[in-house]
């Protein structure tokens, strides 16, 4: 059978969604978070007023030095202060106290806590997201049967497992979040057996929010061993020629060879002899109207007018329009190569 491919281009985008959830991050220093009132204020006062910290704080509590020096002598134990003056270890603290320490901010994360791929901040646009939605990655599911639609049902088990992989790798995650934190640990890097993270879920959003992101359809690959498949439309007009009967057996000489001509949606098809008579995937692009669909079959019958030699019209033809798949697919790099044009998203390198 001779085969003649087309394409007609579509302006259905393609376009896949990635679940994510919405946290709030609270960052703590445990040391920070251990002193008291009046520790803390020492703190404060000898930042400001390196030589006369403790007098203003005699004269703004009323205390004694004798009843001071408890709290001096704690702080000079941890190594904060040295001298009635704030040590290297005690400004750096402070610093901290001030910059990001009890310091609260969101974050968006995807579902796969094993892996790290990407981060949004406050500015990054989600979608709400329909139970029956198509195009739905969701990478934490394996097998053929229905994914659930978070990583893990229970919501106090899903923050613990996103602290952890936040504190895997901290410096990128809490990095993009919190503005100070890259000034508070230069030279010195971030200790995150110092620090406590406490992350809670944002109540009130959607219950199913996702990121929308859109492909270029030139990533999509022939057949179906990539890690995920969509099925594309192609409309095929099959002609069949057959002698008339009683027609001279000379004639059989002529006989044109039999012709599919295959017009393909969204892209064009490499194999028409992998074509398959029904999708073998959920997921289905481009959706194909009914108007663009007989658009498609008047542009075929026009071929056949235009294309038809002389010989064809001494042979009975037969013309079929069947409508076939083609299984195209894109892998998970694909979708990480068009997150880097997503606004408010921050790409996550981690440790896998």
């Amino acid at each position: 059978m001779k085969i003649d491919n087309y394409y007609c281009a579509t302006d259905d985008g393609l376009y896949v969604y990635l679940p994510v959830r919405f946290y709030e991050l609270t960052l703590k220093h445990r040391l920070l978070e251990q002193l008291g009132g009046f520790s803390h204020l020492l703190l404060d006062a000898l930042t400001l007023l390196p030589e006369q910290g403790i007098d203003w704080v005699l004269e703004l509590t009323g205390l004694s030095l004798q009843q001071l020096q408890p709290i001096l002598n704690r702080l000079d134990g941890l190594g904060l202060v040295n001298g009635g003056q704030l040590s290297q270890r005690g400004e750096k603290l402070t610093a901290w106290k001030g910059l990001l320490h009890g310091q609260t901010r969101h974050v968006w994360l995807d579902g796969h806590h094993k892996s790290h791929s990407f981060c949004g901040d406050d500015s990054l646009n989600v979608v709400e997201l329909g139970e029956d939605a198509s195009f739905v990655i969701r990478r934490w599911h394996q097998g053929n049967g229905k994914p659930r639609s978070w990583s893990c049902l229970d919501w106090n088990e899903d923050c613990e497992r996103q602290k952890n992989r936040i504190l895997r790798s901290p410096d990128e995650y809490l990095g993009v979040v919190f503005e100070t934190f890259r000034n508070c640990f230069i030279g010195t890097g971030f200790n995150v057996h110092e620090w406590e993270l406490n992350v809670r879920y944002v109540s009130g959003m959607p219950e199913l929010s996702a990121l929308e992101v859109q492909l270029d359809p030139a990533c999509l690959g022939s057949g179906a061993a990539y890690d995920f498949v969509v099925s594309s439309p192609v409309l095929c007009m099959d002609t069949r020629y057959r002698l008339p009967d009683g027609a001279p057996i000379e004639l059989r000489d002529l006989q044109p060879e039999d012709q599919r001509r295959a017009l393909s949606f969204g892209r064009a098809a490499e194999d028409t002899g992998l074509l398959l008579d029904t999708p073998d995937s959920f997921w289905i692009w481009p959706e194909v109207d009914e108007p663009d669909r007989q658009q498609a079959v008047n542009f075929l019958f026009q071929n056949v007018a235009v294309s038809a030699s002389q010989n064809e019209a001494l042979f009975n033809r037969d013309h079929h329009l069947v409508d076939l798949w083609q299984s195209v697919g894109f892998d998970w790099s694909a979708v990480e190569g068009s997150l880097q044009e997503v606004e408010g998203l921050h790409r996550i390198k981690g440790d896998t």
